[in-house]
């Protein structure tokens, strides 16, 4: 053991976090829990011992009790956890499991695990555990130790998704490697008093498909004022924003959608779409009178950082997704059911189930429009009253500038956040790209060139300056490929988005800037030349409508706005503040 870790409070989180996991696993829907005797197992048979409506069973040897579990859930169609301690125990249970993968049985194997900083240093019953049944499991992951701080709404959520990997449409085993910290329980284990699935924020996951036969959801649905539709990153289907209208209007729902959502540009939604969401959220009085009960997301998790700080904060609110795959893409943990169906499939069902929802009334739609209003106007003034053509401006003017059906490619990390607070209502239809998958920086004018190839329409990739220059080979490739695309490059002398991270307040700037902000002193434009595409400057938002009039007339096109960084910095905050400010003035009721 490192004796530099503390662990004074090891025990009692790891028996917190095995009862989690363990009560979380039985309110999922597991048959049984098979335990083999073991000395790092102990918070997790414990855990099953005091579980008072869960039956448990004790094997001695662990392939015996491997296939013990097997044969249960073969015969109840319900996954059974089965238990084991560190080492080669776990290596017994791998027949079983193999055969429960080829034979889709739901299993969910439980693997306690020595800490990582004991593993290949020749600590005593201790293997790599990690990649014991590769190719066997439908999901297979490895926890953090309960003493890093990892809380037991974490548990509660692998526990969740666990179930809901073994039983999907081809059922089969998952893996879950535990390592636990000595010492593995508390010295008195009765002061710990019983969890409680009262107290948790989240109940069992449940999983459905898109036909919900018993017609809960649209029995749920118009019972709940407070609903909020959150649509992030995704590629939307044909004819979706028509059917989200249909669905949010009968609820009284506001949408939030994410400028990759595909859903921002057009009219089909104006009755409910929330455009100022990342604005808005940013005040802290809004975000509280703005509580939702119950939030139904569709696609990735959003851009923005207020409105996931939104979702957050309202922990007890129900988190419903949606998704055809029942992809987990939840990093909050906070999804109670999972809904397998494409986001137009949802929203179509929901619909002709509820008709025109009398429960409806429009005031928790209107308080969210009120707000919308009230922050886009302040944000409006205060982006007129200043002269100097910021990004802020950039992204108004690029949005209302772009033909009808062109593409928008915004890359990371600063465009698509430009985008997101500042992209309103725009009448006619426009595609936009985002790579928000895992949201690098890399390769974005290949991306750019790409869907400009594939697409045939009008094609702007909107970067900032470290994103073209991680990209310079793709400069060459559209020459070389005799490209027809434009590049609007925002050049604030280095990595921008760090000036709104903590550590450009936390360190010195003689530190920030070499380190972080990575100051370059390039002129974009004559770069541009020289690797053959016409480049030209702009400074204010007459000069850059110009020059992206004639760029989208055809060709290789780089236009270039510089932007002092600190000053572009600076008026982000006054922005913010003057929205909070018209907020409290006029504050959602």
């Amino acid at each position: 053991m490192n004796p530099s870790t503390d662990t004074s409070d090891a025990g009692a989180a790891n028996l917190a976090f095995a009862r989690a996991l363990i009560d979380e696993l039985h309110a999922a829907g597991i048959a049984t829990a098979v335990i083999c005797p073991g000395s790092r197992s102990t918070p997790l048979a414990l855990a099953v011992a005091q579980h008072q409506e869960l039956p448990h069973s004790v094997h001695i040897d662990e392939r015996n009790a491997a296939f013990h579990a097997l044969g249960h859930a073969k015969a109840t169609g319900r996954p059974v956890a089965i238990i084991c301690t560190s080492g080669t125990a776990g290596a017994n249970f791998l027949p079983a499991v193999a055969e429960a993968s080829h034979a889709r049985v739901p299993l969910i194997v439980l693997t306690a695990d020595r800490p990582p900083e004991l593993r290949a240093w020749g600590a005593a019953q201790t293997m790599e555990q990690r990649t014991l049944y590769t190719g066997f499991t439908r999901w297979s992951e490895e926890a953090p130790c309960p003493s890093e701080g990892v809380g037991t709404g974490y548990a509660r959520a692998l526990a969740r998704r666990a179930v809901c990997e073994a039983t999907g449409p081809a059922p089969g085993p998952v893996h879950l490697n535990l390592p636990f910290r000595e010492p593995l329980v508390p010295a008195t284990i009765g002061e710990l008093a019983a969890v409680s699935r009262a107290a948790t924020s989240a109940p069992a996951m449940l999983v459905q498909q898109a036909s919900d036969p018993s017609g809960a959801l649209a029995a749920r649905m118009p019972g709940t004022a407070r609903g909020v539709l959150v649509l992030g990153p995704d590629h939307p289907e044909p004819r979706l924003a028509e059917s989200l209208r249909r669905m949010a209007a009968a609820l009284g729902w506001p949408v939030l959608a994410d400028p990759a959502s595909g859903l921002r540009a057009g009219t089909v939604l104006d009755e409910v779409l929330i455009h100022g969401a990342d604005l808005l959220l940013r005040d802290p009085g809004t975000a509280d009178v703005l509580r939702p009960d119950l939030v139904l997301r569709f696609g990735g998790l959003p851009t923005s950082t207020a409105v996931n700080l939104w979702l957050a904060r309202h922990a007890t609110a129900d988190v419903w997704l949606v998704d055809p795959a029942g992809s987990f893409r939840d990093p909050q943990h906070r999804a109670s059911r999972m809904l397998r169906a494409t986001p137009r499939q949802f929203c179509d069902l929901v619909a002709g189930g509820i008709g025109e929802s009398p429960g409806a009334d429009g005031h928790w739609l209107g308080q969210w429009r009120h707000a919308d209003r009230v922050a886009r106007t302040a944000a409006g003034q205060a982006l007129a009253a200043d002269a100097r053509f910021l990004t802020p401006q950039l992204a108004q003017s690029l949005w209302r500038a772009l033909p009808a059906n062109a593409v928008l490619y915004a890359a990371n990390s600063m465009a698509i956040r430009e985008m997101d607070a500042f992209a309103w209502a725009r009448a006619d239809a426009l595609q936009v790209l985002a790579n928000r998958g895992v949201n690098g920086i890399d390769g974005q004018v290949s991306a750019a060139l790409g869907a400009a190839a594939g697409s045939r329409r009008p094609t702007v990739l909107w970067c900032g300056d470290l994103t073209l220059l991680h990209d310079v080979s793709g400069l060459l490739a559209g020459r070389l490929h005799d490209a027809d695309l434009t590049i609007v490059v925002c050049n604030d002398d280095g990595g921008g988005i760090f000036e709104y991270l903590p550590v450009a307040q936390a360190v010195p700037r003689a530190v920030f800037e070499p380190i972080f902000a990575v100051p370059h002193g390039l002129d974009l434009s004559e770069l541009a030349r020289g690797l053959g595409w016409n480049a030209v400057r702009t400074m204010d938002s007459s000069s850059f409508i110009q020059a992206l009039g004639r760029a989208l007339r055809g060709g290789r096109h780089v236009i270039e706005v510089p932007v002092d960084r600190a000053t572009n910095t600076a008026f982000h905050g006054a922005v913010s503040d003057a929205v909070r400010s018209a907020l409290r003035r006029e504050p959602p009721r």
